[in-house]
């Protein structure tokens, strides 16, 4: 039966809309309907019209007149902007979780060794499911409710998401070190450093990120 226009559903169509941007199997200014996600998804129309209004304000779709909703593309400047936040805010949260992780790293050092492992194993899928989990957890320790919802709004975020999939490989695989440099960091007490390490990793995915096309941006506006 399809899923009613609900909570739930509405989440379930937000999920399923973002795994595809991170998978890359919608892209960047892609165009979507209502009509296509309520065949595929065998939801009401109401309950695909809320998931899309919810991601456009997470800032994954853009809404524009004449155009309807599509996949939000970002110009370079944006997208600097959004890593410049990210970098900042990410840093906080490392150094307001680090006590706690330095307290009890069972969680940290479970996902730093399943990182180091998708690393070994050179699969780039499991690379980026754990480097969510990495970054999650710290706002997810940091133990400020705001903080952590603006984290989550940067992580549904498109600079995000549509790039992901779209930097080599092994330089994605790489960015591990840093990892293991931030959970040395918290094991020896040092928050502050770790911090610090965090501010730059991010920065580092900004470099990266801009050394791509023009043809993945939007015009400067």
């Amino acid at each position: 039966m399809p899923a009613q226009n609900n909570a739930p559903a509405v989440q379930h169509v937000c999920q399923i809309i973002t795994q595809a941007v991170r998978d890359g199997r919608l892209a960047p200014g892609q165009r979507l309907t209502e009509a296509e996600f309520t065949q595929k998804l065998a939801v009401s129309r109401p309950t695909v019209r809320e998931a899309f209004r919810q991601l456009c304000s997470d800032g994954l779709l853009i809404s524009e007149p004449h155009r309807g909703v599509s996949v939000r593309q970002l110009t370079r400047r944006e997208l600097d902007d959004l890593f410049i936040i990210r970098a900042t805010l990410e840093a906080l949260a490392v150094r307001l979780a680090a006590p706690a992780l330095h307290s009890a790293p069972a969680r940290l050092m479970a996902i730093q060794t399943a990182l180091d492992k998708a690393e070994n194993a050179g699969d780039l899928g499991e690379m980026s499911r754990h480097n969510i989990a990495f970054h999650q957890l710290f706002a997810d320790v940091s133990g400020n409710t705001m903080l952590l919802e603006m984290l989550h709004r940067l992580a549904n975020s498109v600079y995000w998401l549509q790039f992901r999939v779209l930097v080599a490989d092994d330089k994605v695989l790489h960015s591990n070190a840093q990892h293991q440099e931030i959970t040395a960091a918290i094991l020896a007490g040092n928050g502050d450093l770790a911090a610090s390490i965090m501010a730059n990793h991010i920065d580092q995915s900004r470099l990266l990120v801009q050394s791509l096309d023009d043809f993945y941006f939007a015009p400067a506006r």
